[in-house]
């Protein structure tokens, strides 16, 4: 699996999960002009901006240790940016995090952070 195909799987895995929690996914790898949103997504009144990392191993550390202090400014740009261009409907906004690791056997797992 190339690295592209697993961030997809991630994506997919992350997208599903979301789902399953009874959450509407609004977007996906969404291009705005200041960069991507993995997901947008719609958790009962709040918009949700989720961050998906995938990794196969910790050699780097763990997938959501990926978002640092600069990715989450980034992140708050491009919410900004998504919300200055669409009106859909929200009380609340947050980002999120969803980190999965693909183990040796093929299967996933996955850890869900919230507001980060």
């Amino acid at each position: 699996m190339t690295t592209r195909e697993l961030g997809r799987a991630g994506e997919d895995l992350a997208a599903e999960h979301l789902v399953a929690c009874g959450w509407q996914i609004l977007e996906r790898n969404l291009q705005l002009s200041q960069g991507e949103l993995d997901i947008v997504a719609l958790a009962h009144t709040t918009l949700v901006f989720v961050e998906v990392k995938t990794r196969r191993t910790f050699v780097t550390g763990v997938p959501q240790a990926a978002v640092t202090a600069a990715k989450l400014r980034r992140l708050r740009r491009l919410a900004g940016e998504y919300l200055m261009e669409r009106s859909t409907p929200h009380r609340d906004v947050r980002i999120d995090v969803v980190a999965v690791l693909a183990h040796l056997d093929g299967t996933f797992s996955l850890e869900h952070l919230e507001a980060v």
